[in-house]
């Protein structure tokens, strides 16, 4: 009763107690004579009628009309395996950036993004580097790669029109930081080659291209056809007298962790099907027997150590090879990782893998047998069937995706067109597993489908 009194301060509480009205909460009976006071004069009625208005809003998206998805997508459909993932993480950011083909305004500065690919360029020169003077991995010294790397940076830089570079001091640290992040990672890449038994064979590899690998085609239950295009920063192979094992690696220059439970739910999917697509054609038609060996992210960095000063001195350079150590799923096959590190004792500085005192593949590996490779493969194509065929019934609904403490709208550019509100819309919740949950769920699906088959 206290907070009624003049009409517009009264007013303004009513407003609050509408969504109480509206799910008819008993403590908002006195509410409704006041609603009703409102609701009777003429200077009030509008402005009643627009803020009900409001607990009618859902912020929804209808499906597009089918001409429309064809208009947008056509009946075959050029894409990637990274917009898919994008339609995964949410359906209205994906229908704005590849359908209306919407892009923010360009500003010049060098950001997170820019710095990525700006490390992907680096990299690539520098192999291509390597081929023009017939060098290898395995023979390059460390003078020699700092030099080429300063060259190939001021030569990037000199060509982008109108960075600052000389003129701010900002960018002149950003410039020398870039040098010794590349430089690093670089010769941490080498000590890797040297280390192992796979030698790089293909870089900047691209899918779906004139000078690459065929594109990656899907079929859809409803006649559509997805081929999807994609570039793989890196593919090592080992020949072996069982086939040529293959594994795929993918610099990150952000934090990439890698999680099975990603894989399963949709939202990473590049790799295992950069994997599969050459594990099921080979590099070059007719070309052998291909078999997986591993999905690995290898993070461009120079860490910052800590070191505890109470303690006896550390190998530093152990410590940094350990906290750059690629991440991601390698097979489990003991002769398989002892070639991807061949100076392997307990838990590798490489690869996510760990040899045991007896001889045993370790508990904290991140491994997988051969069938399980399998049917994490069959899995993710059928999601990338099922996503396609989602996006070509014109399914552009605002669903975001929220695991744990990150949601799928942290680095999205369009929220200021979706007008997304958790209240409102709401997340997608995503578990987050553990690796034996997977696979558990993946053999079930297995057993399940091959029941089905014989039956």
């Amino acid at each position: 009763m206290y907070l009624i009194g003049p009409p517009l301060p009264s007013f303004n509480y009513l407003i609050g107690f509408l969504r109480n009205l509206a799910n008819n909460d008993k403590d908002a009976d006195l509410w409704k004579d006041v609603y009703l006071w409102f609701l009777q004069r003429k200077e009030w009625q509008d402005k009643l009628r627009h803020v009900a208005a409001g607990l009618r809003y859902t912020n929804d998206e209808r499906p597009l009309a089918k001409e429309k998805v064809n208009k947008l997508y056509g009946s075959t459909y050029n894409s990637s395996v990274s917009r898919l993932e994008r339609y995964a993480s949410c359906p209205f950011s994906y229908y704005v950036q590849y359908g209306l083909r919407a892009k923010e305004r360009k500003v010049l500065k060098l950001e997170a993004p820019d710095i990525g690919s700006f490390l992907h360029l680096v990299i690539s020169r520098f192999s291509e580097g390597l081929k023009r003077n017939n060098l290898s991995w395995k023979h390059v010294d460390e003078a020699w790669c700092q030099e080429e790397i300063n060259e190939i940076i001021e030569e990037i830089l000199e060509s982008i029109p109108g960075l600052p570079f000389r003129r701010s001091k900002r960018y002149i640290y950003l410039k020398e930081r870039l040098k010794k992040v590349v430089t690093r990672s670089i010769w941490l890449i080498a000590e890797h080659v040297k280390k192992s038994g796979f030698e790089p064979v293909a870089y900047e590899m691209a899918f779906g291209e004139a000078d690459g690998l065929p594109a990656i085609t899907l079929e859809l239950p409803t006649g559509e056809k997805i081929a999807l295009k994609g570039r793989i920063d890196r593919i090592d192979i080992l020949k072996t007298q069982k086939g040529t094992y293959v594994r795929v690696i993918d610099y990150k220059s952000g934090a990439k962790e890698f999680k099975l439970s990603d894989v399963y739910n949709g939202i990473e999917l590049q790799l295992i099907t950069y994997l599969s697509a050459i594990w099921e054609k080979g590099l070059k038609s007719g070309d052998g027997t291909y078999m997986p060996a591993g999905i690995l992210y290898f993070k461009l960095d120079d860490p910052v150590l800590r070191i505890d000063g109470r303690k006896p001195p550390e190998n530093i350079e152990d410590k940094l090879k350990k906290a750059m150590r690629m991440k991601g799923l390698v097979l489990a096959d003991k002769e398989i990782i002892t070639e991807m590190d061949r100076d392997i004792k307990g838990d590798s500085l490489i690869i996510p893998a760990g040899i045991t005192k007896d001889g045993s593949l370790s508990s904290r590996s991140s491994a997988a047998t051969v069938e399980q490779f399998e049917r994490l493969r069959n899995h993710v194509k059928e999601t990338l069937v099922k996503l396609s065929a989602e996006m070509f019934t014109g399914n552009i609904s605002i669903s975001p995706y929220k695991r744990k403490k990150y949601i799928s709208c942290t680095y999205c550019p369009y929220s200021s067109v979706c007008k997304f509100e958790g209240e409102t819309n709401g997340y997608r919740l995503i578990g987050d597993m553990k690796d034996e949950e997977v696979w558990s769920l993946l053999g079930k699906k297995e057993a399940k489908k091959e029941g089905m088959e014989i039956g």
